[in-house]
């Protein structure tokens, strides 16, 4: 007589499964799109939208996915992570920044003379796109900028939510002048007066090409005014930040220094002054290629959810965790601009047809 075949061991509950699985490291998402394989239960646990909170709330900052940058005309992406886009960024694009999971896109759409063109709001895990013409105005320089629009929200979960772009810009006719306009997703068109609902923050700042400046637009007020910089940052590349008091803060090299600076009262007569809070010695950390040469280092990004600063040197690309002041070497033979990195969370579900990851 033939044995009697034991049992299956219960099935865990979904709980368990979802508490050891919000374990897997973030920056290989690849591995929780395989682990949604095993079975339909883990697939459907994996790609619920309470897997994706427990997930993002486990690990609370979001993983480097990837950073984007320019060379000439070409738009080069380097991968430091499994994660792979739906579709690349066309060429045409012009990325100028990201933040809370999205892209900020130019789009030339007809060329000079008569050049008109579009913004374009991406989420690369999705490929879920916005487009927004741009102000048709005849400008000499512009600058734009991406923010969440949520009320409360922590930015722990932006994509699937309303946005607002900054747009500032000086008119060809009015030399000196600088503008500003807003763009609500939620209303689907420029804001005015007291339509505009501020974020958290109710202050967004763009760097200047004459880099004496600061531009400041206050969400609340609509007011633009100009934040002097340090003398000692007008010749050199610096990237603006959040200091660690959460107010505004810049990062550069100097010397052989990463130079952490943030702005706070103090000043004459209770102005706001500039204050180096601490300084990174980099000869200790970056790897010295000829010791008879003085290497090219600069400050080219920062991704302010992971509190990291990129660092060129000599055609090499590197991070600095200010936190930890860990160093890791992320690009090599590097040469190019307009570098912005990626960062986000990415769990099975996410996109709708496909999956994002190379066969």
């Amino acid at each position: 007589m033939s044995p009697t075949p034991a049992r299956p061991p219960p099935a865990l509950p979904d709980d368990v499964v979802e508490e050891v699985l919000a374990r897997f490291p973030p920056d290989d998402p690849a591995l929780l799109v395989r682990t949604a394989l095993v079975c339909k239960d883990w697939c459907r646990l994996l790609s619920g939208p309470g897997f994706r909170r427990r997930f993002r709330r486990f690990h609370r900052k979001p993983p480097l996915l990837f950073y984007i940058y320019h060379c000439a005309t070409l738009i080069y992406y380097k991968p430091t992570s499994s994660f792979r886009p739906l579709h690349p960024a066309s060429p045409d694009w012009n990325i100028l920044n990201a933040r809370h999971g999205r892209f900020l896109v130019l789009n030339v759409t007809s060329p000079a003379p008569s050049m008109e063109a579009e913004f374009i709001v991406w989420d690369p895990t999705t490929d879920e796109q916005h487009r927004l013409p741009m102000p048709p105005f005849e400008y000499t320089s512009w600058n734009a900028a991406l923010l969440c629009a949520a009320a409360g929200c922590d930015h722990s979960d932006c994509p699937w939510g309303p946005f607002l772009v900054v747009f500032v810009f000086a008119r060809s006719s009015e030399e000196g002048m600088m503008s500003a306009c807003v763009y609500s997703s939620e209303l689907a068109r420029s804001l005015e007066g007291a339509d505009l609902r501020s974020p958290r923050r109710n202050a967004i700042y763009f760097g200047c090409h004459i880099k004496t400046g600061v531009l400041e637009y206050d969400l609340g007020k609509q007011e633009l005014s100009m934040v002097g910089l340090p003398p000692l940052t007008y010749w050199t590349h610096f990237v603006l930040m959040t200091a660690e008091d959460g107010g505004l803060g810049f990062a550069s090299v100097q010397g052989s220094k990463l130079c952490l600076w943030s702005r706070v009262a103090g000043g004459p007569g209770g102005s706001a002054t500039w204050v180096q809070q601490r300084a990174i010695e980099l000869d200790n950390v970056l790897p010295v290629r000829d010791p008879s040469m003085s290497p090219n280092v600069y400050t080219v990004a920062v991704a302010g959810e992971l509190g990291v600063v990129f660092i060129w040197a000599d055609g090499e690309l590197f991070t600095i965790d200010l936190r930890s002041g860990q160093i890791e070497k992320v690009g090599n033979g590097i040469s190019g601009s307009g570098f912005v990195p990626y960062t986000n969370f990415y769990t099975p579900g996410t996109e709708t047809s496909h999956h994002p990851f190379y066969p």
